[in-house]
């Protein structure tokens, strides 16, 4: 009896081909591989010969998998899982201790919890004590030394500081909300909100009344204020809550401001462990 000579799937091109499907696109999966737009295109072309069929397809949403794609994902997503889980076990170095990592709370989704995944499952002696507080507080405990790496959202870095991305704020508010016709405009900010001061001066350079109606240091309030359609706040645009939606406003609501995810880090040269999360943090935030 003879058999077909058995095929080979290559994990390199695996991996380029979720992290484009993750990604939207080859010039960010590029970035974030550390490769270039050509080298990956060239791997999704010899995928898509071996395999006989498209597996990406360009949509309104960016480069996105083809029906046959979302299986490939499926097993992709399991064998990489596998590689890098047997990678990180037999070959990474020994680590182990305690990384305190301080992000605001506005910005853990969506990349934090895959972040601390990964690592966790590359170096499982490391424990990550992740705690959430506003930018005002986290940057005062990182000088304190009460925290290793912290996460900030201003519209600048500080000294010491690096910005790993900036994006533009967007408002929001409950999904058919009716909240941001109302004048003057009902705003849902925590107490130190690092968005506050920029929302509040487009607001007055455009000439609308507002007031603020969260008497709160707890974004949950502003959360659930806001989720209820009694107000409205502003957002990064990748961190936007599933009970929220971007307001459709027509133009009613000024152009707010941009704001930047800022790293600071005390990754001297002997603290490996710390180097090593900020360079998971800086994949996935570039």
């Amino acid at each position: 009896m003879t058999t077909g000579r058995l095929k080979n799937l290559d994990l390199g091109t695996l991996r380029s081909f979720v992290t484009i499907a993750d990604a939207g696109s080859m010039t960010r999966a590029a970035s974030r591989l550390f490769l270039t737009q050509s080298a990956i295109s060239m791997q999704i072309k010899r995928l898509e010969s071996s395999l006989g069929f498209s597996v990406l397809e360009r949509s309104a949403q960016g480069m996105t998998p083809t029906a046959e794609g979302e299986q490939l994902l499926h097993f992709a997503n399991q064998m990489l899982a596998l590689n890098d889980e047997a990678m990180g076990r037999l070959t990474s170095p020994d680590f182990e201790g305690q990384i305190r990592l301080g992000v605001p709370g506005d910005v853990i989704y969506p990349h934090i919890p895959l972040i601390l995944r990964e690592f966790s499952r590359d170096y499982p002696r490391v424990q990550v004590k992740l705690s959430s507080a506003q930018t005002f507080t986290l940057k005062h405990e990182f000088q304190q030394g009460s925290q290793d790496i912290v996460l900030t959202t201003e519209k600048a870095a500080s000294p010491g500081g690096r910005v790993i991305s900036t994006q533009p704020l967007v408002w929001t508010g409950a999904a058919e909300g009716v909240a941001w016709k109302k004048r003057p405009l009902p705003l849902g900010f925590a107490k130190i909100c690092a968005f506050k001061s920029g929302v509040t001066k487009a607001l007055d350079d455009a000439g609308i009344d507002w007031v603020d109606i969260v008497a709160s240091g707890d974004a949950a309030a502003s959360e659930a204020m806001t989720s209820a359609d009694l107000c409205v706040t502003a957002e990064l645009e990748s961190a936007i809550h599933s009970s929220r939606v971007v307001i459709d406003h027509g133009g009613q609501l000024p152009e707010l401001p941009e704001h930047s995810i800022v790293l600071y880090s005390n990754d001297s040269p002997g603290n490996q462990i710390t180097q090593t999360l900020v360079e998971y943090l800086l994949r996935a935030y570039t």
